[in-house]
């Protein structure tokens, strides 16, 4: 999922709405890492936000290191929050800010 087409945002493209943006990866991802970290789930709309982001991560980039941090598309963030709302985000922050 390197390469994902013309689109000009990533939210349009069928291979990232049908693989990244769903529930149900959603839910994989935030579950994989609650039982990697060993920290419960009690917040579900914020787990899968962060389990989307690290899909996303994890699909279009690959492996970035521990505590390294990239500042992600808006188009693709502003998606996640309409699926999994919060009131309150933090939003980004980093030492040293990578833009994708």
């Amino acid at each position: 999922m390197k390469e994902v087409g013309s689109h000009c945002c990533i939210t349009k493209d069928p291979l990232f709405t049908d693989h990244v943006l769903t529930e149900a990866a959603a839910r994989a991802s935030a579950e994989m890492f609650s039982m990697f970290s060993g920290e419960p789930i009690t917040d579900f709309n914020k787990a899968y936000r962060y389990g989307s982001y690290r899909l996303f991560v994890a699909s279009t980039i690959g492996h970035l290191g521990k505590g390294v941090r990239i500042r992600l598309p808006a188009c693709f963030v502003h998606a996640v929050r309409q699926l999994w709302p919060s009131t309150n985000y933090r939003g980004f922050s980093s030492s040293e800010a990578y833009d994708v």
